[in-house]
């Protein structure tokens, strides 16, 4: 044993809270609200961390469910298989492609413009989905939207959301956050923040970088609190990055609907 070593216990314990989560298949991730598996019928399997420094996961996980059951199945949905209202699994379809923000980072230089229009459709559609039935995502991002096999996307992971006007247990990254110098705990959620986020899952899919990505976040929370934003010279649907950064944007319907002028006019 080198000299700089911590001496090994002779025996280990855990806090009596602590609680050991069964495994239920191949892990897939660690999220912040639960723990991610695939089933061996190639199913993924959602579990609540027992931890109460990560919050109330378990009513993160009822949350999602009964989001789930207000928007019932839709394209731009990941299937919801089962909801155990006893052990507070879900069980989902599997994305084979992952998420958005993996895909776009191993693959960007392969990416044509038309399956960026088509991500950038489909992302608005989802988040309307959500809007119409009164439900704010609070984490846009692209690492909370899936690519199923033909690479079509599909909005994710609700447990933090805000539904009919509550407080939402999560919040968006700095780079896809909205200013808000009156920011406090407790604050309700808005639906512009919503729309900015969406804007920089936008550039980050015309441009395959998250906004300000060579900047450390305190700088990009500086930026965008002085109105200072990436140049979209050249970047596509750029009057709608803008609408949503400088949160003018009415609505993710009229978002979808700029998108879907530009897809047309493009025999997409």
């Amino acid at each position: 044993m080198a000299v700089d070593e911590p001496p090994v216990p002779d025996e280990f314990f855990l806090s009596p809270e602590t609680r050991i989560i069964q495994a239920k298949g191949e892990f897939v991730a660690a999220g912040i609200t639960s723990l991610v598996e695939r089933l061996p019928n190639g199913d993924i399997i959602k579990t609540p961390w027992d931890d109460s420094a990560r919050g109330d996961c378990v009513q993160d996980l009822i949350t999602e469910a009964k989001i789930y059951q207000r928007l019932g199945e839709h394209p731009r949905l990941v299937k919801l298989r089962n909801w155990d209202s006893v052990q507070h699994t879900m069980t989902m379809e599997y994305m084979p492609h992952g998420t958005l923000q993996q895909y776009i980072e191993n693959h960007y230089k392969d990416i044509s413009r038309s399956l960026q229009l088509q991500w950038a459709r489909q992302a608005a559609e989802g988040l309307q989905l959500l809007h119409a039935s009164d439900i704010l995502h609070c984490d846009v991002g692209p690492h909370n939207f899936l690519l199923d096999a033909s690479l079509d996307l599909k909005i994710a992971d609700f447990s933090g959301s805000s539904v009919n006007g509550s407080c939402a247990s999560v919040c968006p990254r700095s780079r896809y956050r909205a200013p808000d110098p009156d920011w406090c705990p407790g604050k309700p959620p808005r639906l512009r923040e919503d729309l900015f986020a969406l804007g920089s899952v936008f550039y980050f899919i015309f441009t395959g970088n998250a906004p300000f990505h060579d900047l450390e976040e305190d700088d990009v929370e500086r930026n965008y609190e002085a109105g200072i934003f990436p140049d979209l010279s050249e970047v596509l649907c750029s009057d709608v990055i803008t609408l949503c950064w400088q949160q003018r944007a009415g609505s993710t319907q009229q978002l979808y609907e700029t998108i879907e002028r530009l897809c047309v006019s493009e025999n997409m």
